[in-house]
Formats: structure tokens, sequence, C-alpha cells
């Protein structure tokens, strides 16, 4: 696809997905949270980001691994002992970052109810587990299906200022999952050796008690300006 400057819809966060998508859909998280019993990171405003393509109701990925979804590395309170005292004290040892990816693209159940059903996996980071510690995997993944939360503060509004006319933009979108299963820890240091401790410090493998998603987000729906159907 182009990347040219002329050719883009001028919304945050797009990113073109495939000549056959005749939509570009972008929808930015502007706070939230995932909890595991006392596991809980708070997702901060720009922290995640949901961007693809549509086409005949159906979430085109972009074609760049990401599956559409775009996580920062986001600190988790308490640190790696949960104790955040405790963590402070042992300095960078004691700091846990916790990143959400997509293992396979998301599915939209129904685009206009903002219900959506997700695959993800989360890769935990401190200098003790090494790289390659995840929650989830993509055979075993957290399988998360958002549905909106209903209430009159949680009415979506149509946005205008600064928005393109040839842009939809909907303000206020607060979607949640709740219930959903979350697999132990893969991978936590060599051979797996912190598996153990990471699973008590996040409550794994959970099966679905105490566990939710929850985030308010802002969702761009444009014509993709590169596609090439008929």
């Amino acid at each position: 696809m182009t990347t040219s400057k002329t050719a883009r819809p001028a919304f945050p966060g797009f990113v073109a997905s495939s000549p056959s998508a005749q939509h570009c859909l972008t929808v930015l998280i502007r706070g939230g949270e995932f909890r595991s019993a006392n596991f809980v990171v708070p997702i901060s405003d720009g922290g995640l980001k949901i961007s693809g393509g549509v086409q005949d109701g159906a979430f085109v990925a972009p074609s760049d691994g990401s599956h559409g979804i775009y996580g920062k590395a986001l600190a988790v309170p308490g640190g790696v002992t949960g104790v955040g005292a405790v963590s402070r004290a042992l300095g960078s040892m004691g700091n846990v970052t916790a990143q959400v990816q997509a293992v396979k693209p998301l599915v939209i159940n129904d685009l206009l109810a903002f219900d959506l059903t997700l695959f993800l996996r989360i890769h935990v980071q401190n200098p003790l587990v090494g790289g390659e510690c995840y929650i989830g995997t993509p055979s075993a993944p957290l399988t998360v299906r958002m549905q909106r939360i209903e209430g009159d503060d949680y009415i979506p509004i149509l946005k205008r200022d600064g928005v393109p006319s040839s842009v939809i933009a909907i303000g206020n979108v607060n979607v949640a999952a709740s219930n959903f299963r979350v697999p132990a820890v893969t991978g936590a240091g060599p051979l797996g050796a912190f598996n153990t401790v990471v699973n008590v410090r996040a409550s794994l493998p959970n099966s679905g008690v105490s566990t939710s998603l929850k985030i308010k987000a802002d969702a761009y729906l444009a014509q993709n300006p590169d596609y090439a159907g008929g």
C-alpha cells in the first residue's frame, strides 16, 4: 500500500492494512485495566491500539505481523513482589512490565455494537525472567470477547472537532470482558526456572475467576484510499 501523506485519512493512529480492505479501522485506547485476581495492569492513555482494515464486515489485519494490535510495555504496579516498597528496593530487578500482543487477527462479531473477540498473549518482562516470558501462547491464547458496557455514563458520542468529514469518529466507547481463562506462564527464566514464581505472583493459571479487561476508547472508520477492489 502507498504511504503518501495525501493518500492517508487524517485521523490518529491510522495503519494501512491491505488493498483488499475497503475500510480502515483504528481504535485508540484511552485507558483501562487488565486483571487476573490481584495481578493488575493499568492500561494508560495510548498504551494500546487496534488498527487494520474491514471488508464485508470482517477484520483484515495489517501485514506487519502485529495481527492488528499494537501495545506498549506497561508497568505492573507492585513490581516483582507485589509490594511496591519491596520491589523498589530491588532497583531495576524489581520492575515488571507487561505488553499485550495478538496471536491472530481479532474477530468482529458486530462492529456497530463494538463487539470484538481478541486472541491475546501478554509479554512479561523483568531482568530475571528474560525475554521469552509469556502468559498465553499462539496455541493457547487468552480468548477475550469485548462487549459494550451499558449505562448512562457509557453512551458513545459522535466526534466532530478536528475530524475530516470522510471519517466516522466515535468517542467514549466503553467495552469489557470478564471470566475468561488465563493460562499459566511459559518461558520465565532459563528452561522456565521462574515459571512458578511468576504464576504465584500473577495468580495463574486462572480458570476465569476474577479475570477482566476493561477499556475506554475512541474509534475511527474511514474509506481505505488504497482499496483495489471493485
